[in-house]
């Protein structure tokens, strides 16, 4: 079709189209700064062929021209080589194209792949090249070749929103917005004409298609195979009033779509777990304390510096955050590692045999007591031993709990004998202790006597940024969990995340995830497997819980911008020092959890 002047060269036409420009998949590859894509067409159309300047012009015969119809001996020059046509001199009908037919003359007379095999081509390149948008390029490029299309646009689908990845004329966007939307709609491929409205009927507006010069659209919407949803849309047209697109090719462009829709999917996906990565990548943390919040980095260098201590620790905050997490954490990092962890519920266990279970009994001690039997305290022996909701313990019961902390030995049930034990405690609790000091429910003693280390750990609403970190965790551990294949949140399942407010916290999260990936029939949890409420209840906290909630934040600000400093932290706030160190206390907060203060 075209040979080289110079080097004598020669680029053959594989289908009704031929196309030249610095894409990798053109016919005639050209190189040079001003290069496009698709640089220019020749299209045969009834025995004749037309060049077509994809953007501004060409030169044919020494004349800039955007469209000329080519004659024998026409030269074109493009930067600084130029070619000559060379009609064949028979016309015969073309064969049909199949995938396995049609190779012909390319470059220097080397055999060339027909246009489903470089589609083929592109496809795995698509899968494999890091650079998606190229890849993507060479799909739109081929799928124009295969449909003899004059422009086509690649979008991207997000939220309702259409992004476009590429188009052929590059930066061309002379396109029909009622087809996309029409194909968006009714999720299927269509096709329409000048002449005949076809499948798109009404709903493509043929006002604005005559004024943008187009006479023949296909556009088709790209489904990610795993969700169901719209992920892309690939649109064809042509300028060619005696040509439109025939129902074959409509059949032949759905199947095209088909592929992309489980290629980009997949691309989709992975793009989107690169960008997640990305965003995730402070992500910190050991077994389930996962958080990039700095709320939660500061309770984990406190809780770190406890950790290389040996006293008593008190973690307090609203149920589900996480407690008997940071009460792992601390032993895991203590020099008590590798010694025992037992962790008790003091709300859980009735009342009359708590004694017994801390501190074990003798045998015949009561009804039923058949052998001697060690307590969790002798149990824990050399390691740590965790009391959770430690402000349900009754007030006898603390009594006795508070002469095993100061002495180190305990007595069975039923003995005489006191027995040494090498114990660290670590407590917590949800209830305000301080107020269940004033009502006589826990001991002030007791309270002292544990609290001498505080962490309060934040709510989930209050840790920005940890959501989605804590999901991706708990999913990827649910997976493992229930012997199931990875599977991934969508984008609306996130937002859906991030807009909820967490009443039950880290322990709903977790009850949420897990159901949502038991009950969905795919590897994809979308919103609505997550079966959020409609109302999150951030508006159903008491006025108490609001202040408290809003002291909290103000207070966490100024502490961390001060670095501790109580001064200039009530500075900040605007109030006395001393009221600062009140509400400090009333709600937990340790000033050395903020580092770097000095007071």
């Amino acid at each position: 079709m075209l040979k080289n002047k110079t080097s004598g060269e020669t680029y053959g036409m594989v289908h009704n189209v031929f196309t030249a420009g610095s894409g990798g998949v053109n016919n005639l590859i050209l190189t040079g700064p001003t290069m496009r894509k698709i640089h220019f067409q020749i299209l045969k159309q009834a025995g004749q062929y037309r060049l077509v300047a994809m953007n501004g012009t060409v030169d044919v015969n020494g004349a800039q021209v955007g469209e000329q119809l080519l004659a024998q001996g026409d030269e074109i020059t493009v930067g600084a080589d130029t070619f000559i046509v060379e009609m064949p001199k028979a016309s015969p009908p073309a064969p049909p194209v199949t995938a396995t037919s049609v190779v012909e003359a390319g470059s220097g007379g080397a055999p060339q792949a027909n246009p489903y095999e470089r589609l083929l081509d592109g496809v795995i390149r698509l899968l494999e090249n890091p650079d998606k948008r190229q890849s993507s390029e060479d799909i739109l490029i081929l799928s124009m070749e295969l449909m003899e299309a004059d422009g086509g646009y690649l979008f991207t689908v997000e939220g309702g929103g259409l992004t476009l990845v590429c188009s052929v004329p590059e930066d061309n966007e002379n396109y029909s917005h009622s087809a996309v939307n029409a194909a968006l709609k009714n999720r299927e491929t269509l096709i329409w004409s000048a002449m005949d409205a076809g499948g798109a009927g009404e709903e493509v507006s043929t006002h604005s298609i005559e004024q943008k010069n187009i006479h023949s659209i296909l556009v088709a919407p790209v489904v990610n195979k795993l969700s169901g949803q719209i992920t892309g849309l690939l649109y064809l047209h042509r300028k060619r009033p005696d040509s439109p697109f025939s129902e074959p090719q409509r059949h032949l462009f759905a199947r095209i779509s088909q592929v992309l829709g489980g290629v980009l999917g997949s691309n989709q996906t992975q793009l989107e777990q690169a960008e997640r990565i990305e965003s995730l990548q402070d992500i910190k943390g050991a077994g389930d304390l996962v958080y990039t919040s700095p709320e939660m980095g500061r309770v984990v260098d406190a809780a770190k510096r406890a950790a290389a201590s040996n006293v008593p620790v008190l973690i307090t905050g609203e149920t589900g955050t996480g407690k008997d997490v940071l009460a792992t954490y601390i032993h895991a990092h203590s020099s008590r590692q590798g010694k025992p962890f037992n962790a008790v519920n003091c709300g859980a266990i009735p009342e009359h045999l708590i004694e017994s279970e801390l501190f074990g009994h003798e045998k015949g001690a009561f009804t039923g007591a058949t052998s001697q039997q060690k307590g969790l305290f002798e149990q824990a022996n050399g390691g740590t031993l965790f009391l959770d909701e430690v402000g349900e313990l009754p007030v006898l019961m603390q009594v006795k709990f508070l002469r095993a902390l100061q002495s180190g030995r305990i007595r069975r049930v039923g003995g005489n004998e006191e027995v040494t034990v090498d114990v660290r405690i670590i407590a917590a609790t949800n209830r305000d202790l301080a107020a269940e000091i004033k009502e006589g429910r826990f001991r002030e003693d007791l309270y002292y006597r544990l609290n001498l280390v505080q962490l309060r750990l934040p709510p989930l609403r209050d840790r920005e940024g940890d959501v989605l970190a804590l999901a991706g965790h708990i999913l990827k551990k649910a997976c493992a969990s229930f012997n199931m294949n990875a599977a991934v949140l969508t984008r609306a399942a996130e937002k859906a995340l991030l807009k909820y407010t967490w009443p039950g916290n880290v322990r709903e999260l977790e009850n949420k995830i897990q159901k949502a990936l038991l009950n969905s029939s795919s590897r994809v949890i979308d919103e609505e497997s997550l079966d959020l409420p409609d109302d999150p209840g951030r508006e159903l906290l008491s006025l108490k819980a609001a202040r408290e909630q809003a002291e909290g934040k103000a207070i966490n600000l100024a502490l961390g911008k001060a670095r501790g400093n109580l001064t200039l932290a009530a500075s900040f706030l605007g109030i006395d020092r001393k009221v600062l160190r009140d509400i400090m206390e009333r709600l937990g907060i340790r000033k050395e959890e903020f580092k770097g203060g000095k007071d």
